[in-house]
């Protein structure tokens, strides 16, 4: 007579994230369950225009929040439904993140650089010592970071805008990856700056 071993409710919540990842260690029907439950996940990452590799930032992000709610005494009754909701709650709140970081970053780049600037950042507004520290930090950027932030906020290109000019030079992206890329870039362009600042002053 075989024992089955039954697993405490953090060993079993453990197994039901590891099953989205090892789908087919799975019988056939309940590694369907868990690859659809991947995908719906994914699916919605799409909607919300977020990158398909960010699934996994979600899925651990969910996993932290439910070993959180075991520790707590809470119960998980049905595991797939709970990481199912609990990883859109995730996906929505990473949304709002970026839409807020983008914000800030739009504004940043706006409140620097003058109307007169945007042909060239070696205009005479450039005497003004902010836009001439955001010159360097530019300078200071990858050359490809350098070039998406000139398409976007210096030539105000749009993301599909972006994505045709660099297929044109031999450079094929997706639009959610050169939004990313974008997202990078203006953070640390933001870094250079203010580090920038802080040496001036």
């Amino acid at each position: 007579m075989t024992i089955k071993k039954t697993l405490n409710p953090r060993k079993k919540f453990e197994s039901a994230v590891k099953n989205l990842f090892n789908q087919t260690s799975l019988e056939t029907k309940e590694a369907k369950y868990y690859a659809a439950l991947f995908n719906v996940i994914k699916s919605k990452l799409r909607q919300f225009n977020l990158p398909d590799d960010q699934i996994y930032e979600v899925i651990n992000e969910t996993y932290l929040r439910g070993i959180k709610r075991l520790e707590s005494g809470q119960e998980i009754k049905n595991h797939r439904a709970w990481i199912r909701g609990t990883s859109f709650n995730v996906i929505r709140e990473m949304s709002r993140e970026q839409k807020k970081q983008q914000s800030w970053d739009s504004n940043f780049i706006e409140h620097q650089l003058a109307p007169e600037a945007s042909n060239s950042l070696s205009s005479a507004n450039s005497k003004d010592e902010d836009l001439k520290l955001l010159e360097l930090a530019l300078q200071k950027l990858e050359p490809k970071d350098n070039k998406l932030m000139v398409l976007r906020h210096i030539e105000g290109l749009s993301w599909q805008q972006v994505v045709s000019h660099l297929a044109s030079n031999g450079e094929v992206v997706t639009e959610a990856s050169a939004r990313q890329r974008g997202n990078r870039a203006l953070k640390r362009l933001r870094e250079n700056f203010f580090e920038l600042k802080a040496d001036h002053q």
